[in-house]
């Protein structure tokens, strides 16, 4: 009896083992596509695997025997495009999709994809068959068009961002010098401007369209429905799709690859033949369309397979051994295509679906040229990266940004990286300035090209260096574009005012700045706190405070008789040679060095902007100096005497002022600060979170703020052409503000020194008529 039950339970547990390795699943290959006519083709194709495995067939590749139940499970996912296809992967998604040539250096660079196999478009083990000709053809009944005659003309496109059919054609014609390059970083606009109405699906999607500015001629051509028009599922989109534009008299031009003219002629219902179309040539000649090999635009290799490369080795590896079987078993010239032909679409109303039509078979990358063209660059090849950086080449070839310190210049160097990066253009470069106004006046005499400017250093760049403002740092997205200048004080110190604060000590961004300085001063000589004589201020406001923190105000450039009081940097934290200096060298430079003055009881008061306290509190600043910092711990000093609570401040504040801008000299024409504009417009529109792992533009490193941009800045904007003058931009009541700094500290010395000189005129007079009496009488 016990053995009977020893047995019964060993033939348990053997039934229960073999169920768990049955049960184990698979992992998934899920294929994105792009539209229903691909979605059903690859729901065949998966229901084809799955009926190979159940009829017991298996794959032979060299030496081994596989079987679809050992590989990853074939799925199909939907997309509305390629571009979300590659952000699937991305975020893991997805696994697979094939791409032509162009977009898949596009996803490899952007998107951290990896190619797995080639289409292969010639039998054979060798190296054939990987790459096909770029051409430009016409209707052979339309003489006039050719290689010379292109501008003004009406074209058809297969896609933007296609090799073949975009990156070829349009960076060969700026190469020329025949098509102009109207905006860097957006060769759709500059391709608009030159033909005559296009179809170029994809130009208005938002990756090549981020602003949503590109001109919509760009799809005139086009005769999609809603929703596929002018994308990749437009009927004039892909190779055949633009042909079939030319050839219908939509378009008189178009940019496809070598075999797309027999792809054409293959569709039901074409009465054409070959002897209709001809071949553009980059001579200005014509030729046959059987004439590819010495009549082309250039030589692109084949599409690609492409997945993540952060997927595991060993699933990538069952990846190219899925799709090495499904090229075996479903190819051209496959062992089971009486269960289904991979490289066949027209059964499914489109051609190329999944992959191109003429594709014989895949061929593993890590096969092709001894190994060396497995990645996405060396498979492209130079010269489509050569062609991308014509593409995106810019009338400028570098925007210099001057920086004020070690820091600065590190979060530049960081952002050439980050620009670089998404291959933005004018390449930026950083130049080290000893100071602001150093950095001034590189600018002005054409050393360096761009600076971000509090509005007070706006107004001396602009007034002495003739630097103009460009664009203005945004600190609440789309309700504010300026800050308010508040003073803060702690909330336990409830005997301060803003009315007696004098012997106290006060803590300044930097002399001569607006919140910090020009506000603050120009408020306490307002309200009679502060009486200026002999044209000296600094000394008055040294005699006001007990110590301030004023960085910069010992520097040469501020200071230059010496004659500054030591006390207005006796509140500063750093030791040594940078103590004082006006950039962040210094602890309590800036608004939030000012803020942390106070926070580290180095003053009582500090002149900042309203969004100084919340940057540095409640753990939004993880220096240790902030870490633990509440907001309520600090209160806003009000015009008439009370105190009001931080997030008071459009109605306890010194004044409202406008933002930093990014300045350039006042000889750089219009193009060239539209060019900057866009320079910057593209990319914010990459690196404008803060939590942006590869570069957050408006933020800056922990122990440090407010590095190039403020790092309050939500956006930057474009100033508008008419406000680009110093003036016209801070507006008339900020430069009052300036002019009277620069003035009212002199009124009451200036009025003295004249009534002195009267009265020693009137004493010379006398003396010298008593002398003249005398000399008279004697």
């Amino acid at each position: 009896m016990l053995g009977e039950f020893a047995a019964l339970v060993l033939c348990l547990v053997s039934l229960h083992s073999t169920a768990a390795q049955i049960a184990i699943p698979q992992p998934l290959a899920r294929w994105c596509v792009v539209n229903d006519a691909e979605l059903k083709k690859c729901q065949e194709l998966a229901e084809a695997t799955r009926t190979h495995a159940v009829t017991g067939r298996n794959t032979t590749l060299g030496a081994y025997t596989y079987q679809y139940t050992d590989m990853p499970t074939l799925s199909c996912v939907k997309a509305d495009d390629q571009y979300e296809c590659m952000q699937m992967i991305f975020n893991a998604d997805a696994d697979l999709i094939q791409l032509e040539t162009g977009l898949s250096y596009t996803a490899g660079e952007y998107y951290n994809m990896m190619p797995l196999v080639a289409e292969k478009y010639v039998a054979g083990d060798g190296d054939e068959g990987l790459s096909y000709y770029a051409v430009a053809v016409a209707r052979k009944d339309n003489p006039s068009v050719n290689f010379k005659t292109l501008q003004g003309r009406t074209a058809c496109f297969p896609g933007v961002g296609r090799a073949a059919g975009w990156v070829y054609p349009i960076s060969i014609l700026m190469e020329q010098g025949m098509m102009e390059i109207v905006e860097c970083n957006v060769p759709v606009k500059s391709a608009d401007a030159y033909f005559n109405g296009m179809c170029a699906p994809d130009a208005l999607a938002r990756y090549y369209n981020p602003f949503g500015n590109n001109p919509t001629t760009v799809c005139k051509n086009c005769i999609g429905k809603p929703g596929d028009y002018c994308t990749c599922n437009d009927p004039y989109a892909d190779f055949p799709g633009a042909f079939n534009c030319m050839a219908s008299r939509n378009g008189e031009v178009t940019f496809v690859r070598n075999t797309t003219v027999a792809e054409y002629l293959t569709q039901p219902n074409v009465t054409d033949t070959a002897d209709d179309f001809e071949l553009l040539c980059l001579d200005g000649t014509r030729a046959s369309v059987d004439s590819s090999a010495t009549c082309n635009w250039g030589s692109i290799a084949s599409h690609v397979i492409m997945t993540s490369l952060v997927r595991d080795t060993n699933l990538r590896d069952k990846y190219k051994t899925l799709l090495m079987m499904l090229s075996t078993d479903f190819g051209e010239n496959g062992a089971s295509t009486d269960l289904f032909r991979m490289f066949e679409s027209l059964k499914y109303g489109r051609q190329n679906l999944m992959f191109s039509d003429e594709t014989v078979m895949f061929k593993d990358i890590s096969q092709v040229a001894g190994g060396s063209r497995d990645t996405y660059y060396t498979w492209a090849g130079s010269e489509l990266h050569d062609r991308l950086i014509i593409l995106n080449s810019c009338p400028i070839q570098q925007a210099r940004w001057c920086v004020v310190s070690d820091y600065e210049m590190q979060k530049c160097e960081n952002m050439i990286m980050a620009f670089s990066a998404k291959n933005l253009k004018p390449d930026l470069n950083c130049v080290k300035g000893t100071s602001v106004q150093d950095c001034i006046k590189r600018i002005s005499n054409g050393d360096a090209d761009l600076i971000t400017l509090d509005a007070a250093d706006v107004y001396t760049a602009g007034k002495d260096h003739n630097l103009v403002p460009f664009a203005a740092e945004d600190y609440g997205g789309y309700e504010m574009n300026s800050y308010y200048a508040v003073a803060v004080a702690r909330r336990r110190d409830t005997f301060l005012t803003l009315f007696n604060l004098k012997q106290r000590r006060s803590c300044h961004g930097a002399v001569m700045s607006a919140a910090g300085w020009i506000v603050a001063v120009d408020k306490l000589i307002e309200t009679g706190q502060i009486r200026v004589k002999n044209c000296d201020a600094n000394l008055a406001v040294s005699q006001y405070f007990s110590k301030s923190c004023v960085p910069g105000i010992l520097t040469d450039y501020y200071n230059p008789f010496g004659t500054n009081p030591v006390s207005l940097c006796e509140a500063c934290a750093t030791s040594g040679p940078k103590r004082c200096v006006r950039n962040d060298d210094e602890q309590y430079f800036g608004a939030s060095g000012a803020f942390r003055c106070v926070c580290e009881s180095g003053g009582d008061i500090a002149f900042v902007r309203h969004t100084t306290v919340r940057e540095n509190t409640d753990g939004r600043n993880q220096a240790d100096w902030a870490r633990n910092r509440r907001s309520d711990d600090y209160e806003l000093l009000c015009n008439d005497g009370t105190r009001m609570s931080i997030d008071d401040y459009e109605t306890c504040n010194l004044g409202s002022l406008p933002p930093n801008a990014v300045v350039t000299a006042g000889f750089k024409t219009k193009k060239e600060r539209e060019i900057f504009w866009t320079l910057l417009n593209f990319a914010q529109q990459f690196y404008d979170s803060d939590t942006n792992p590869d570069f957050p533009m408006f933020d800056s490193t922990i122990g440090h703020k407010d590095l190039i941009f403020q790092d309050a800045t939500v956006r930057l904007v474009y100033i508008p052409d008419s406000n680009q003058t110093y003036s016209a931009y801070l507006g008339p009541t900020f430069v009052r503000s300036m002019q009277r700094q620069k003035t009212i500290d002199c009124v009451t010395g200036s009025a003295a020194v004249s009534v002195h000189v009267l009265t020693v005129s009137w004493w010379l007079v006398a003396v010298a008529l008593l002398y003249f009496s005398l000399s008279r009488r004697y």
